[in-house]
């Protein structure tokens, strides 16, 4: 697992990437601006520590891993590595693709939406990394463009992970995901979850648009685990 370090001089220079982005990137600027300046004093020590096993084993009491928080330094590498992921144009030249002709959107009536996966194949291993997220999350609009980027998902397949425990990232263990082969992870950085940062499903985002294929209904036939 990899702790990265958010030095200092390494932020003036990523915000000014994103302040030469179009008028829309103003609000990912102001998004940013809080956690970096909290961050950067700071991450050295935060972010360079690993999760103590006291954390791990806290963070695994709590079903559905609400009320739980996110290190600051932490939260500012993840979202700072990713920031340019809002145009999925970038997202795509770095080696993620969109899953929704194989996937679909992802939703749950009851518990809120997810939206559309973008995948990296070549990060599907038996590592994670805070800036490396396997799979990107986009939410779509009601006409099933994307609207933006919601959340990272961060991804082990079942048969790349050789140990007994659970894969930990952020203090937090992955859980299997219920009908596919992986442990999964998902960090809502770019829009706030009212049930907490690390939950799989979001009230606050759209459900899947009219026309979209839904996972586990038009892609692909859900199975029971054994």
């Amino acid at each position: 697992m990899s702790h990265p370090v958010l030095t200092p001089d390494a932020v003036p220079h990523a915000l000014d990437v994103l302040a030469r982005r179009p008028k829309r990137w103003t609000g990912i600027v102001a998004r940013l601006l809080p956690v970096v300046a909290l961050a950067a004093g700071c991450a050295g020590a935060e972010a360079s520590s690993p999760p103590t096993q006291a954390a791990v084993a806290s963070a695994a009491a709590h079903d559905g891993h609400g009320g739980h928080t996110m290190a600051t330094a932490d939260r500012a590498a993840a979202m700072l590595a990713t920031a340019a992921y809002q145009d999925v144009a970038v997202a795509e030249t770095a080696g993620y693709a969109s899953s929704v002709d194989t996937l679909g959107c992802f939703q749950n009536p009851e518990r809120g939406g997810m939206g559309v996966h973008y995948i990296n194949g070549d990060l599907m291993d038996a590592t994670v990394d805070i800036t490396k997220p396997e799979a990107l999350v986009y939410e779509l609009d009601a006409t099933g463009a994307v609207t933006g980027l919601v959340a990272h998902e961060y991804i082990v397949p079942i048969e790349a992970w050789t140990s007994k425990q659970a894969p930990t990232l952020f203090g937090m263990q992955f859980h299997r995901h219920p009908t596919l082969p992986l442990w999964v992870l998902h960090t809502w950085l770019w829009k706030d979850n009212p049930g907490g940062v690390f939950e799989d499903w979001n009230p606050a985002v759209r459900q899947c648009p009219a026309g979209v294929p839904i996972f586990g209904t038009d892609l692909p036939a859900p199975t029971q685990e054994s």
